[in-house]
């Protein structure tokens, strides 16, 4: 049994609903705000595939609607290793090669679907244009929730119960994917619509094109290094070995029975953090599309 199927296993037991990396909202502002940043030429195309009209309204819905269907189909098409990568607390970047056999993690899926939806790599007839597209909207938003890019022998955060749960979460994993978000702003338009206002019309063109440096592989670095930060270092979670338990069952006890100090101050401190991971996946998306349409 992988990770996938166990964090659906001990989704089950630690957290309510739903049962989405980065819940419904957070996927679908990252498509929101990309569709904003796309180059007429990328519209065109992309309003092809999803064969809908060219309008940013109609572009928007259907890529928020597309940016869940990953989640949606994964127990079916056992693709659940392609949403996240395990790297754990003592690695370097260097060991990232590693922590992705046969190419199955985030990182290495968002760069072949990006191929996919270029017109060089449109004889790979494995995957239709749609389905390619689909893939990398959804695995750009999971790579800039942190707790995909970590392991610390706790399935990336779940294996931390929150006691009580903070909205419907009961884990740490489940606090970054959507219970945040939602003391935030659970609707996903206005959510996206108040990013763009007041994140990114404001961003000076020096910080927008930092935002941009790079490719998947340097963002999943990034959001590791958060992850270490903001989740393990601050709420002092216990450092385990570089091992990767089948499920929470068999986590170490030192990670069971730990018990996060998770209150509104950290909750409070989290939101811009989240607010501006959520604005990086939209404009990271958005390169990658204009790029590869």
């Amino acid at each position: 049994m992988n990770r996938a199927v166990a964090f659906l296993l001990t989704y089950c037991i630690f957290c309510a609903s739903p049962a989405y990396p980065w819940w419904e909202a957070g996927h679908q502002v990252v498509a929101r705000i990309a569709v904003t940043q796309l180059t007429p030429a990328a519209r065109t195309h992309l309003a092809r595939i999803l064969g809908v009209a060219d309008t940013l309204e109609a572009l928007s819905d259907a890529l928020a609607k597309a940016s869940t269907w990953a989640d949606e189909t994964k127990a079916e098409t056992k693709t659940g290793e392609w949403h996240y990568i395990d790297l754990t607390l003592e690695d370097t970047r260097s060991d990232t090669p590693k922590r992705c056999p046969s190419d199955n993690c985030a990182p290495a899926r968002i760069a072949l679907f990006a191929v996919r939806l270029t017109s060089s790599g449109a004889h790979n007839l494995q995957w239709s244009e749609l389905d390619a597209l689909r893939y990398l909207v959804h695995f750009v938003g999971d790579i800039h929730q942190p707790l995909h890019t970590i392991s610390d022998a706790d399935l990336g955060g779940n294996c931390e119960r929150i006691d009580p749960p903070i909205d419907n979460a009961r884990n740490l994993h489940a606090l970054w994917d959507g219970g945040i978000i939602n003391e935030m702003n659970p609707n996903d338009r206005s959510l996206a619509a108040d990013l763009e206002a007041h994140e990114i019309a404001a961003m000076p063109s020096s910080e927008l094109a930092e935002i941009l440096r790079g490719n998947q592989d340097d963002w999943v670095w990034e959001s590791h290094l958060l992850a270490e930060q903001v989740v393990y270092t601050r709420l002092r979670i216990p450092t385990e070995p570089p091992i990767f338990p089948q499920s929470c069952e068999q986590a170490p006890p030192e990670i069971v029975n730990f018990h996060p100090a998770i209150g509104n101050v950290y909750v409070n401190d989290m939101k811009p953090i989240i607010r501006m991971q959520l604005v990086k996946g939209g404009l990271r998306l958005a390169k990658l599309l204009n790029q590869s349409l």
